[in-house]
């Protein structure tokens, strides 16, 4: 059986990552974008937008290709063509390394999810899909839900979540959201950014962001990976400079058992306006998660640096994983 000269370069070229990025009209899309561009020491990163003018780049449209060179080793492309031909298209002309497409806040993500499904298999397999990431405005995304089917189907779809402008949410607004989140079924792989985020951490979002699609939405190994016995266990150590909320920690802390055998160690914890901040003392052993009242004797040693601090031990942690997720429970005091 001869094979086909698409056939021939599929199998030859590697497939290429590709997120997609959704999220309602002004979740922090493009902003998140403009900073994911603007970030340093990334892959070449192709870009796909929905609207020509959406994003804030500069740069000389390349005569005829419809591809336009930014900083920073990016290159962009206005949806000319089939979405998926016109991100290949960047990998192909323009030597992109990674793909974004960044998606109208009207869309909705089962109609492209569909669409990648049904590509034809040369063209499916130079695409490697690292899901759906949805971005979601913490001060505004209950009025998002309730008006529009859309931004309640991009929630529900969406592989990881990231809650923006968290500078300006209160600690109430940003507690509603993950309650909301949760009642529609939303993945618990969330972050959180501010616009005050340094560089750093954005280009730690951008790792999590292209990270394989589900690698953190089920935490517990699987059958297999027990079976290939004990790995070197590492400790890895968070410092928290600021108030965490309840709820979503709790939560957290409920997933990690897996890679995580053990944590510890004291955070601060918000519970609203008109209840003072706490103490308390963080323990993970199994699958068993408790947060109790700091004593006397460690609240004075804590208020001396005013930071809290948490410790995980266990197998193939993600520092910058751990981190990123600790930051969508920060509550965002004034």
């Amino acid at each position: 059986m001869s094979v086909t000269s698409d056939e021939e370069e599929s199998a030859v070229i590697a497939a290429t990552p590709l997120l997609l990025l959704t999220g309602f009209l002004g979740s922090g899309k493009t902003t998140l974008l403009n900073r994911l561009l603007r970030s340093p020491g990334h892959p070449r990163i192709g870009v796909v937008v929905n609207e020509f003018g959406q994003v804030g780049i500069d740069g000389k449209l390349l005569p005829g290709s419809g591809i336009m060179e930014l900083a920073n080793g990016c290159v962009c492309c206005v949806r000319g063509t089939e979405l998926w031909e016109s991100a290949l298209d960047l990998t192909d002309r323009a030597g992109a390394e990674v793909l974004i497409v960044e998606t109208s806040g009207l869309v909705e993500p089962q109609a492209l999810l569909t669409q990648y499904e049904l590509l034809p298999p040369a063209m499916a397999a130079r695409i490697d899909l690292r899901g759906l990431l949805c971005v979601v405005d913490a001060q505004f995304v209950g009025e998002a839900v309730t008006r529009r089917a859309e931004a309640r189907q991009q929630i529900e779809l969406a592989d990881r979540v990231l809650l923006s402008k968290l500078d300006l949410a209160s600690a109430e607004e940003l507690l509603a959201a993950h309650r909301l989140l949760d009642s529609l079924g939303a993945t618990s792989d969330r972050v959180g950014l501010s616009l005050r985020s340094s560089d750093a951490e954005i280009a730690e979002v951008l790792r999590w962001a292209f990270g394989p699609r589900g690698q953190h939405s089920r935490r517990k190994r699987s059958g297999e990976e027990k079976r290939h016995g004990a790995s070197q266990l590492q400790a890895v150590s968070v410092r928290l400079p600021g108030p965490l909320l309840g709820p979503p920690l709790q939560k957290l802390l409920e997933e990690l058992p897996g890679e995580v055998l053990r944590a510890k160690g004291f955070v601060r914890l918000y519970e609203g306006p008109s209840h003072a901040e706490r103490l308390m003392v963080v323990q993970l052993a199994g699958h068993r998660v408790e947060l109790t009242e700091a004593p006397e004797e460690v609240r004075a040693a804590v208020q001396e640096h005013g930071d809290g601090a948490l410790v995980f031990i266990g197998e193939h942690l993600d520092e910058s994983w751990l981190r990123l997720r600790l930051s969508a429970c920060a509550a965002q005091l004034p």
